[in-house]
């Protein structure tokens, strides 16, 4: 199973151990994080290539998108990932996630435990220059997770604050700041 810590700056592991040099590489981890990130952990050839090859020849491109399905089938197993002539997705039990536990949490209104996964900003100091399209892509998700994790410290914070522990409130707050500095409820 790979384990992928996104808040915050990237961690990977595979079954316990340091992922594979070949997992890291830019493009594959990002391959790793869209799918995990996309509906149903599934997107078509196409919108792959186009996301992540779109300045290449379409021959090239495919060979890529192999290539990096590939080296995610390697680093986790045969079942990964699952392909077919038009779609790939990532199996379920492939891969878990942080962010997924967030949302887990923030949804079901546990703040204390949301707000112990908030650490960071999602995919912290990674990106692919050469895919504009990926870039956008991130730069709404990390948009978006951001502002959950403000809600979920904020959310931690009153009800720390409610139960009369003010110095773990104010550090959920500050840590809310230092994700959003603009953010009157965690001022």
């Amino acid at each position: 199973m790979i384990v992928l810590r996104a808040l915050g700056p990237v961690e990977v592991s595979v079954n316990g151990r340091a992922a594979p040099p070949e997992l890291l590489w830019r493009k594959n981890l990002a391959l790793l994080v869209y799918l995990a990130r996309s509906p149903r952990r599934a997107r078509t050839r196409d919108h792959l290539v186009g996301l992540f090859w779109g300045d290449k020849p379409e021959s090239s491109a495919r060979h890529s998108l192999r290539e990096a399905i590939r080296v995610l089938r390697q680093a986790g197993d045969e079942q990964a990932i699952e392909t077919d002539a038009d779609q790939v997705r990532l199996a379920d039990a492939a891969l878990t996630t942080d962010v997924e536990a967030f949302e887990r949490h923030a949804n079901a209104g546990e703040w204390s435990a949301a707000a112990a996964l908030a650490v960071g900003d999602f995919l912290e100091g990674f990106g692919l220059a050469d895919a504009p399209a990926f870039e956008d892509w991130l730069a709404a998700e990390r948009l978006a997770i951001r502002r959950r994790m403000v809600d979920a410290l904020v959310q931690s914070a009153e009800t720390l604050q409610r139960s009369g522990d003010a110095r773990a409130a104010g550090d959920r707050a500050r840590r809310a700041l230092v994700l959003d500095p603009l953010s009157d409820p965690a001022a």
